[in-house]
C-alpha cells in the first residue's frame, strides 16, 4: 500500500514538473514574440476594448449577438498605414483577421483566391474575375459596377502578388479598412511583409477613381452586417413593464436587446427575457426519513415585437393547431393556417386571397398584431431570425389594401408595395 502510494505521489511531481516545464517554455517564447513586436514598434493589446472592431460590419465582424475580440497588434507599415491584427470570434466562426486603413469609406467587395472558403454570413452578387486575376478566383459585391472600378490592372497585379506563395487569400473591403483572413500572426519576421503586402494592395485602392463610391461615416457602435439601423443596446429591463413576456415567476430579466428597422419597415425591439421559477420536492428514504429541497429552474424565451404607426383589431395567425380558427374560402390554406381575430371583418379584409397565397409562400413564425404591435413568436432570438422575420413582415403589411388602413386613420398605405 505504501509502495503504490508513493508510485502514485511520485507521478503527480513528474506531472507538476512537467506542466511546470511547459509553462516556463512558454512563458519565454511568449516574452520574445513580445520583444519582436516592440522591436518594431508595434503594440500588443491582451485585453482589446470592442472600440477596436465596432465600426466594422461585414463577416466576420457583424454577425450574431455574442462577439469577442482577444489578442491584439496594432502599428503602422513602413509607408505609415496603419494595421491591425486581431483574434476574433462570434456565434459561427473563430480565427485571426489582419486589416489596413484605406484612405476612403467604401461599398462591401469580397475577393477569394486560392484554397480558402467563403466567410459565414456573406450575401453577394459574384460578378466576372478580371482577366488579370486569371483562374481560381471569385468576386463579389452589391453593386456589380464597383467591382470594375475598384479592380484596376494595379489592384490586380498587388492581388495576385500577395497571394503568390500563399494557399488562398481571402481579401474584403469594410468600410476604410481592407481585411484578410488567417494573418501569419506568430511571427513578426513573417507578418511584417504580409503587412506590407496588404498596404500595397490598399495603396492601389486608393489610387482607383472611387470618389462616386465613397460611403457616409457611421457611429462607433456594434453593428450588423447589411443592417445599417440596427443596433445593440444589451439589457433593458423596463421592456419587462410593456412588452408581453410572461408575467409567472421570478428574478426577471433582459438580455441582447436590438432595436433597429429595415428600411421602411417598422421599427422592432428584439431580446430573450429570463426568469426563474421555484419549487420545493419533498422525498422520503427506506427508513421513513423525509427530506425537503427547494429547486431552481431558469427559463428563456425569445421575444420580437415591431410597432405599427397605428393601432388594429386583434389578429393572431399561426399553423393550425387542435382549433383552426376562421374559415376562409381557400381549403389549402385552411389545412395550413389557424386564423383567430377579434373583428370577423378585419381578418377578412387583411387576409384575401393574394395574402392567402403570399403566407403559404412564405409560412412565418406565428404572430399576432396586438394594438399598435405586432408580437411574433420566434422560438430563439438569432440575427437571421430578426432579419427574415423583418422582411416578411414589410411584404405582409404592404400586401394590406389602402382602405384597410384608411379605415382606421391613416391618408394611406405607410408601406406600399415593392
Amino acid at each position: 500500500m505504501f509502495r503504490q502510494m508513493s508510485i502514485f505521489a511520485w507521478c503527480l511531481m513528474v506531472m507538476g514538473l512537467g506542466a511546470l516545464t511547459w509553462f516556463v517554455v512558454w512563458l519565454v517564447r511568449r516574452e520574445r514574440y513580445l520583444k519582436s513586436l516592440r522591436e518594431r514598434g508595434w503594440t500588443f493589446v491582451g485585453s482589446p476594448v470592442f472600440a477596436a472592431v465596432a465600426r466594422l460590419s461585414n463577416p466576420p465582424f457583424g454577425i450574431g449577438f455574442t462577439r469577442s475580440p482577444d489578442d491584439q497588434i496594432i502599428g503602422a507599415t513602413s509607408q505609415g498605414r496603419p494595421f491591425q491584427v486581431i483574434e476574433y470570434r462570434h456565434e459561427h466562426w473563430g480565427g485571426w483577421v489582419g486589416m489596413v486603413t484605406l484612405s476612403r469609406r467604401l461599398p462591401e467587395l469580397w475577393i477569394t483566391g486560392g484554397q480558402t472558403q467563403p466567410r459565414y454570413g456573406v450575401m453577394a452578387t459574384m460578378v466576372p474575375v478580371p482577366a488579370q486575376l486569371g483562374a481560381g478566383w471569385t468576386v463579389g459585391v452589391q453593386e456589380p459596377a464597383f467591382a470594375t472600378d475598384v479592380l484596376t490592372a494595379q489592384v490586380c497585379e498587388q492581388l495576385y502578388a500577395m497571394a503568390s506563395g500563399q494557399p488562398g487569400l481571402n481579401l474584403s473591403i469594410d468600410g476604410d479598412q481592407l481585411v484578410v483572413l488567417d494573418p501569419p500572426r506568430k511571427d513578426a519576421e513573417l507578418l511584417a511583409p504580409w503587412l506590407e503586402q496588404l498596404a500595397a494592395i490598399a495603396a492601389a485602392i486608393d489610387a482607383a477613381p472611387l470618389d462616386r463610391w465613397v460611403q457616409p461615416e457611421h457611429e462607433a457602435r456594434l453593428t450588423f452586417y447589411q443592417h445599417p439601423d440596427w443596433y445593440w443596446i444589451g439589457e433593458d429591463d423596463l421592456l419587462l413593464q410593456t412588452t408581453p413576456v410572461t408575467r409567472s415567476g421570478h428574478g426577471h430579466s433582459t438580455s441582447e436587446v436590438i432595436r433597429g428597422r429595415d428600411g421602411d419597415g417598422p421599427p422592432f425591439v428584439a431580446f430573450t427575457h429570463h426568469w426563474k421559477t421555484t419549487r420545493t420536492e419533498t422525498s422520503t428514504d427506506s427508513e421513513g426519513r423525509t427530506t425537503t429541497r427547494t429547486v431552481t429552474e431558469h427559463h428563456s424565451e425569445a421575444m420580437l415585437g415591431f410597432q405599427l404607426p397605428v393601432r388594429m383589431p386583434w389578429l393572431q395567425v399561426g399553423r393550425r393547431g387542435l382549433s383552426s380558427g376562421i374559415s376562409f374560402e381557400s381549403e389549402d390554406f385552411n389545412r395550413q393556417f389557424g386564423i383567430f381575430a377579434q373583428d370577423k371583418k378585419f381578418a377578412y379584409d387583411v387576409i384575401h386571397p393574394r395574402q392567402m397565397e403570399f403566407l403559404m409562400a412564405n409560412p412565418p413564425s406565428s404572430f399576432q398584431i396586438v394594438d399598435d404591435w405586432v408580437w411574433f413568436n420566434p422560438g430563439e432570438h438569432s440575427h437571421p431570425l430578426v432579419a427574415h422575420n423583418s422582411r416578411f413582415l414589410r411584404a405582409f403589411l404592404a400586401g394590406i389594401p389602402r382602405f384597410v388602413w384608411r379605415n382606421l386613420g391613416l391618408p394611406d398605405s405607410p408601406y406600399p408595395q415593392a
